[in-house]
């Protein structure tokens, strides 16, 4: 029997258990924030932490990031892709490193997220707006409390997923009506715990709600539309309809113009193609093989895999 009495503070309490970001990461972060800083800088941090830099060069060199030649070196991929690029590599991977969950799909999750990532930044660039970088971060990472509580409270999440599909209803009123806390909420505790910067965290604690985000509220509803927009449905990436469909979605989060509507579009169509090479590329998405995991359910009496959804 699931135990209904979870709240965000035993949720905080559990999820403390996780091992803390690498030192990198903060580092990153204070170098990046330095108007001072130099690439040499940059470059001397990530390179005192091999793994992290082995595989920031890996992303590096995906077609996703469509760079001239092979890039080997941190000292020639950071100038081409900027300070605040290399440090939002490097806080995604030390992230997917620290939410392994073996066993579930997570793809779809991710895809979300990919596309909220890739939206978000979009609007931003389409309205003259800054902060571009940190939207695409916030895009990517605004339902990292979902994954931080499957990792911790497996079989509770499981219940969310049944009701969400059962009684066909969002993965937030499934959690609201189960228990006292709900992914945002915990994501926004464990954000700050992890220290990131105040924008990213109001963006994953109210991106169902930015107008609660106080002085973040604008940054934060640009990260709430463009996740709304981006419900995933079988291969479309974005919300079904037009642009006035697609505006009409999205109030009163944040105004959807016509020039946003199209260069998302465009993005997408073009980004999108590299997400299964960019997934694949992160080893936290590599799962045993099907059929493995196909006699692993029938031996456990279970139908299928589950996933967690991505909204």
């Amino acid at each position: 029997m699931v135990s209904t009495s979870l709240n965000i503070d035993q949720a905080v309490e559990k999820i403390k258990e996780l091992p803390t970001l690498p030192d990198v990461v903060f580092k990153v972060n204070e170098v990046v924030n330095d108007p001072n800083t130099s690439a040499v800088d940059l470059e001397n941090v990530i390179s005192h932490d091999q793994a992290i830099a082995a595989k920031v060069l890996k992303l590096v060199n995906s077609a996703f990031y469509g760079l001239p030649g092979r890039v080997d070196t941190l000292a020639r991929a950071i100038p081409l892709l900027g300070f605040s690029t290399v440090r939002n590599l490097v806080l995604s991977v030390s992230i997917f490193d620290l939410v392994t969950i073996g066993g579930f799909d997570m793809k779809d999750f991710w895809r979300h997220s990919f596309a909220t990532s890739v939206a978000a930044s979009t609007i931003a660039k389409a309205d003259g707006l800054p902060d571009a970088e940190s939207l695409s971060l916030a895009g990517l990472l605004h339902d990292i409390g979902k994954v931080l509580l499957l990792k911790s409270f497996t079989n509770e999440y499981r219940a969310v997923v049944d009701m969400m599909n059962k009684k066909q209803i969002t993965f937030l009123q499934a959690e609201r009506s189960l228990y006292q806390t709900d992914h945002a909420e915990v994501g926004a505790a464990i954000a700050e715990k992890w220290g990131f910067p105040p924008n990213i965290t109001a963006a994953i604690g109210y991106h169902h709600n930015p107008d609660m985000a106080g002085d973040m509220s604008d940054f934060t509803s640009i990260v709430a539309s463009a996740n709304v927009l981006c419900t995933i449905n079988e291969d479309a990436y974005l919300i079904e309809g037009n642009q006035e469909t697609a505006a009409e979605s999205v109030e009163p989060l944040h105004p959807l113009s016509e020039k946003a509507y199209r260069l998302i579009l465009r993005e997408l169509d073009k980004q999108m193609q590299f997400f299964e090479n960019f997934i694949d590329r992160m080893e936290v998405f590599r799962r045993p093989s099907p059929l493995l995991l196909e006699e692993e359910r029938k031996a456990k009496g279970e139908s299928s895999i589950w996933k967690l959804p991505g909204e």
